[in-house]
């Protein structure tokens, strides 16, 4: 895939005077500098997610470097969060769907929203996955995003380091496939946190969310209340579900 990429010219054309993907003389070279953690990387794969997604540029070439600049998170997911559901094939092609329905402003968070977005869509209960964890705190992850800039996407590229939204989506699987939640209401709590965790403060999240479906702010927080609280309320069922 790098091949080709590389033989049809694209980053020349991506990378305009100014954008994030100038940077880098290369695909190749923006893809060894995210292996490493070079910070600049994330903006790069919200640059090239916003050229690939339907909304924005509607690239294919960019929505699939997306999953070249992602693949150690990737690999993480398929062989440690995911070996028993799914093969790494599976996690590409999750990916590159997640990129192409994607808004196009994501952010610096683009790598952490994408990849906790490709787990949701592959731990859907019709994916066959069964969840098996020790424990859960609904409240850790409803509280608005810390001003120490701890860098999510980090944490999910870096195979070293547990997913801290694991439990999360575990749960959120096991409240869809009962019926205490259904998939919009899970998809509307991923992007508040997304949101959340790019910096957002929570009533801004709201209101960004809230516009991007065309809704008032307050029916965003009504909606998201109403699901945490049924969340709060099966949380005693899911832990003997798993127990």
């Amino acid at each position: 895939m790098l091949h080709t990429l590389r033989s049809s010219g694209k980053w020349a054309v991506w990378s305009t005077p100014g954008s994030a993907l100038s940077h880098f003389a290369s695909l190749e070279e923006a893809c060894a500098a995210h292996e490493r953690g070079d910070a600049r990387c994330y903006q790069v794969v919200a640059e090239l997610a916003a050229l690939g997604a339907r909304r924005g540029g509607d690239d294919d070439d960019a929505a699939l470097a997306v999953v070249l600049m992602l693949a150690r998170g990737i690999d993480k997911l398929a062989t440690r969060l995911l070996r028993d559901v799914c093969e790494i094939d599976h996690v590409n092609t999750a990916v590159w769907e997640e990129v192409k329905a994607a808004e196009p402003q994501l952010g610096a968070r683009a790598a952490q929203y994408l990849l906790q977005r490709a787990r949701q869509r592959l731990c859907r209960p019709a994916s066959g996955m069964v969840s098996r964890v020790e424990s859960i705190s609904l409240e850790h992850y409803t509280e608005p995003a810390t001003s120490g800039g701890h860098d999510w996407s980090i944490d999910l590229a870096d195979p070293q380091v547990e997913d801290p939204l694991g439990d999360l989506v575990d749960l959120l699987a096991w409240a869809t496939g009962v019926g205490v939640i259904d998939a919009a209401e899970v998809d509307l709590l991923i992007e508040l946190l997304a949101e959340e965790t790019a910096g957002l403060a929570r009533e801004e999240a709201q209101r960004v969310v809230g516009e991007r479906h065309g809704v008032a702010m307050r029916t965003v927080r009504r909606r998201r209340d109403a699901t945490t609280a049924r969340l709060r309320d099966a949380a005693p069922a899911y832990l003997a579900a798993i127990a």
